[in-house]
């Protein structure tokens, strides 16, 4: 695996550069391929997933707002999303003050980026599945097992954010790619259960294709879908399955928690990361103009210039956590930038990789699913959740109820991008405009795709 890791990174550039080519044509277009001969094949399925990585990345495209996806908007319009007594937007950027405002329009930016990259990432997924014909049993097994955990996450993604429960409706489903652009086939939007079967079924693929074990976080394992498995089906209420995948992953031993919250972050290297984004000071989801790192941090200790602290922590949230909880006194600071603000540190570092789902996240799927259920399968979710407190310095709790495990996720999983999807799924958060609008450029081109409740 350390090998095609490394190939990943040569290609990461080009592959990536290519794609933001095509994805100023229409966006549901795909780059026509065909067969090739078994070194060809596989050169071009390599430089293909290491594109497909990146994009769902987001880095390493020079002048293109790179933060489109786990870069930026997939966790930071997440949170805007849930903005009220949680975090303010004091930045320039018209896309996120509208998110934060609850008043976004169907042109909005961010929005129609976190579309575009995510259908230009699944569409390369889908060229890498019709280009395995001249690979080994084992390496289609091992490309197509990424190919599909990538095209499970983007649709799930999309779908949560565009999705509608008033309506019923997710987004497109695309698992085929266009072999000629005068054959492109505009799809209607699926509905959220279909996306989700999909999201599913894919995921399942990947888990029975893909090896045990990889010493990368950073590349798909079976234990990496096992950890989106838990975390969909968390999502869509199936608590038994829930339990079971995020029973399977803890299990596994594979992963530990750091000794303390801030280990977690800011580093190259996690042993409690299960699934990250690689992120170098060659390739990363921005360093000047886009991403986490430049909207978060607030440090003059942030390497280049990408700090604007742009993200001001409410009080509110603030006085939520003990004074001495780490995840308060060390994960929370003072900023020192000309805007002063009171930010989150887990995004300081814009060379560090991002961690898209951390051993922490399935210690609380464990313990909700478990309370839901009644259960104990594994650990008493009491011991899953002060695992965590523990960790943070926070006083353990003498009993569990779901509001507490749902207000330790609030805590843990702060500024990750979760809180809207947590919100939504509880019917804490139920109006419309808390779901973001089909972006404008799409129906225009695409007569088939209906726009969301009061857009």
């Amino acid at each position: 695996m350390t090998t095609m890791k490394a190939k990943f990174l040569i290609t990461l550039s080009i592959s990536a550069g290519t794609i933001f080519l095509l994805g100023c044509k229409k966006q549901l277009e795909i780059e026509p391929r065909t067969q090739l001969g078994n070194e060809a094949a596989l050169k071009n399925v390599e430089l293909m997933l290491g594109g497909a990585y990146s994009l769902v990345g987001s880095g390493g495209i020079p002048n293109s707002q790179e933060g489109a996806l786990y870069g930026c908007n997939l966790l930071l319009m997440g949170d805007l999303l849930a903005s009220e007594d949680y975090i303010r937007w004091r930045g320039t950027f018209t896309q996120f003050s509208e998110v934060a405002n609850q008043a976004i329009s169907p042109g909005n930016t961010g929005a129609e980026l976190l579309w575009r990259k995510g259908y230009s990432a699944i569409n390369l997924c889908n060229s890498i599945l019709e280009n395995l014909g001249g690979l080994s049993t084992e390496k289609q097994k091992l490309y197509g097992g990424q190919a599909k955990f990538l095209r499970a996450i983007v649709h799930f993604e999309l779908s949560r954010f565009f999705g509608s429960n008033i309506t019923g409706l997710g987004v497109p489903i695309l698992i085929k790619s266009t072999p000629d652009f005068t054959a492109i086939t505009y799809p209607a939007r699926a509905t959220i259960a279909e996306v989700n079967d999909q999201v599913i079924a894919d995921l399942l693929q990947a888990e029975a294709d893909l090896p045990d074990e990889n010493p990368d976080a950073d590349l798909a394992s079976k234990v990496t879908a096992q950890a989106f498995l838990a975390r969909v089906y968390l999502h869509i209420g199936k608590y038994d399955l829930a339990l079971a995948k995020s029973n399977e992953v803890i299990s596994s031993g594979l992963f530990s928690l750091v000794p303390s919250p801030e280990d977690a972050f800011n580093s190259s290297t996690s042993t409690e990361s299960v699934f990250q984004i690689q992120q170098t000071t060659i390739n990363n989801a921005g360093t000047t103009n886009d991403g986490l790192t430049t909207f978060y941090s607030c440090s003059t200790e942030t390497p280049g210039s990408a700090f604007r602290g742009d993200v001001q922590i409410d009080s509110l949230f603030i006085n939520q956590y003990e004074v001495t909880d780490k995840r308060r006194s060390i994960l929370i600071y003072i900023g020192d930038c000309n805007k002063a603000s009171t930010t989150s540190g887990k995004w300081k570092n814009p060379y560090s990789n991002i961690p898209v789902i951390r051993l922490a996240e399935i210690l609380l799927i464990r313990a909700e699913a478990n309370v839901r259920l009644g259960s104990e399968v594994g650990l008493a979710p009491l011991t899953d959740v002060n695992a965590l407190r523990t960790r943070a310095g926070a006083t353990p709790r003498m009993s569990v109820s779901l509001d507490s495990v749902l207000v330790e996720r609030d805590l843990e999983l702060a500024f990750e991008g979760h809180r809207i999807h947590d919100y939504r799924r509880t019917s804490r958060l139920i109006l419309p405009k808390y779901v973001l609008p089909i972006p404008q450029t799409e129906i225009n081109t695409n007569t088939k795709l209906d726009q969301n409740p009061t857009y």
